[in-house]
């Protein structure tokens, strides 16, 4: 819009990081480079200074909002044109820009579609007799649309366990076989229904045997069960998938085949050293601190009760990555809580960086202690726990 006074634009938010209020800044001292007066009116009419970070901030403008800009002097015009060019490297657009940006996507989508529907033709055609590939491509897109329904509508379970990697105590291979014996086969009864394809029981049953007798015959002392599983599923799913394109275009006598060079290559990637093993549990336990690493604003409403089961969640948390024994989880428990008081208090920033440093202190010490005994046990060592520093450890919970 545009009358004797000023030029006015309305624009969209697209910017996805504008969470925090400091992110205006660069937006507003922008502003201030033009001379003339500049203002902004959210969509709920609230019109403001736009040279003002405390009336910018007050709109409260977010991802998704639209908001006007008026634009106001003998330079309106070009100042107008400058502000489009600047917002727009923001992520703010017109609604022009948005309509176009719109298009663009949509294009790509379909083109994006077009391409992946060709991959799956070229699937298809695959598995299809030269004899019968002019008919099969007669209905070529309702067979592409009921395999795309078929694939992207299957979910299968995961694998539910406490720690992916199992410890395998004097060649005892029970909780794998058991994997194999009632996940592995669940896949397999799933996939089957879902892709309507019948199988024979006794295949099935060969194939689990067969599975079995590979993962007894190999020598392993860690198992990473996780990617056993994993690999095991997308095969099966794979197979099953083709199964049902060989359905599509009425290939007669379907059964699974298993390819057992493909078979023995999981199970040999799933057998792990001690060195993977600790690097791995390492890893799961610098995740799981994360979500005690809190902002500002949810470490000001920590209190003393609340914090001392943080610090006993931690200990549990780690305890079971490492397998340790529930009596040496309840002993440490049991002086924590018989001896905790805080020793920090968090009223600013510096509080909080101390806060976050202390609880990683508190972590890496009792990750260090856990894994001391870990390895003891893996190793076949003495597994004397006696070793453990439980007045460290109550003195580093302390400080949390």
């Amino acid at each position: 819009m545009e009358n004797n006074d000023f030029i006015s634009k309305e624009f969209e938010c697209r910017n996805d990081t504008l969470q925090d209020v400091k992110e205006i800044y660069p937006i507003v001292d922008y502003f201030k480079t033009i001379d003339d007066k500049i203002e902004i009116e959210n969509q709920n009419g609230k019109r403001v200074n736009a040279k003002s970070f405390v009336r910018v901030s007050a709109v409260n403008i977010r991802y998704g909002d639209r908001f006007i800009l008026y634009v106001y002097g003998d330079e309106r015009e070009n100042n107008i044109k400058n502000i489009e060019e600047f917002l727009c490297k923001n992520k703010f657009y017109t609604l022009e820009k948005i309509e176009e940006l719109e298009k663009e996507k949509e294009k790509l989508k379909k083109e994006e579609e077009a391409e992946h529907n060709r991959y799956i033709e070229k699937e298809i055609l695959s598995l299809t007799p030269d004899d019968k590939k002019e008919i099969v491509k007669i209905n070529i897109e309702e067979k592409i649309k009921l395999l795309k329904e078929k694939r992207d509508s299957l979910h299968l379970e995961s694998l539910n366990l406490d720690n992916n990697i199992l410890y395998i105590k004097d060649n005892d291979k029970t909780k794998i076989i058991d994997i194999i014996n009632n996940d592995i086969y669940d896949i397999i009864k799933h996939l089957s229904l879902h892709y309507e394809i019948s199988i024979k029981e006794s295949r099935t049953k060969n194939f689990i045997s067969y599975l079995i007798s590979v993962v007894k015959g190999k020598d392993m002392k860690f198992f990473d069960t996780y990617m056993f599983f994993n690999d095991i599923k997308k095969y099966l799913s794979d197979q099953f998938y083709k199964l049902f394109i060989e359905k599509l275009i009425c290939i007669e006598d379907l059964h699974e085949e298993y390819d057992t060079i493909i078979i023995n290559n999981f199970v040999e990637e799933s057998i792990k050293t001690l060195d993977y093993v600790i690097e791995d549990k390492r890893k799961s336990a610098d995740y799981s601190i994360n979500i005690y690493m809190m902002d500002n604003m949810a470490m000001a409403n920590i209190t003393s009760n609340s914090n001392m089961y943080r610090v006993i969640n931690i200990v549990q948390t780690i305890g079971k990555i490492y397998e340790i024994k529930e009596s040496i989880i309840d002993n440490i428990i049991d002086r924590i809580r018989g001896d905790y008081e805080p020793s920090l208090y968090i009223n600013n920033k510096s509080d909080a960086e101390e806060y976050s440093n202390n609880l990683k202190e508190f972590k890496d010490y009792l990750q260090k202690e856990f894994e001391s005994i870990y390895v003891s046990v893996v190793s076949g060592k003495n597994n004397d726990n006696s070793n453990i520093d439980y007045q460290n450890i109550v003195k580093l919970a302390r400080r949390i």
